[in-house]
């Protein structure tokens, strides 16, 4: 098996079908704690500022394109189901979540589809995910809470 057939059959082996859909082995909650603090500093109650709405600061197109998810037994049809499901943390990161799963890719060129990568989606969106961070107010907030490649080991602190 060459390396580039390796990384495809690791990719495609880690999402992983459930009962309740799609999991992303390395989309973890430190990631979208990160995602949400870049995008608001995670203010549950921002509201909308200029069409993007709640603490991931999402877009209804965004919305969209991710399959609006909506609130339990609410209507995606409804007036007002994107705007209730943004301003609230666990549905908007559904909505989030789905947007990953749906258009994920290595933004950033590196061989690794990580958190980096989905800040980069999130931000940039699907079109064009490539465009650097560094230099917005998202990017900022991001590196603050950037969760790292390989976790320490509890041992490493011993000698």
């Amino acid at each position: 098996m060459t390396i580039k057939s390796y990384f495809y059959y690791f990719i495609i082996t880690t999402i992983i079908a459930t009962g309740c859909g799609i999991y992303v082995s390395n989309l973890s909650p430190v990631c979208m704690r990160c995602l949400c603090n870049a995008a608001s500093s995670c203010n549950v109650t921002v509201g909308c500022l200029a069409n993007y709405c709640g603490p991931f600061q999402l877009s209804r197109s965004y919305w969209r394109d991710a399959g609006r998810y909506v609130l339990p037994e609410d209507n995606p049809n409804r007036d007002g189901a994107f705007l209730d499901c943004a301003q609230d943390y666990s549905c908007s990161q559904k909505v989030v979540e789905n947007y990953i799963i749906r258009f994920g890719k290595d933004c950033n060129n590196d061989g690794v589809t990580d958190c980096d990568d989905f800040a980069m989606l999130h931000f940039n969106l699907k079109d064009d995910c490539s465009t650097s961070l560094a230099a917005t107010n998202f990017g900022r907030r991001y590196s603050t809470c950037r969760p790292t490649a390989s976790p320490r080991r509890s041992d490493e602190n011993r000698f």
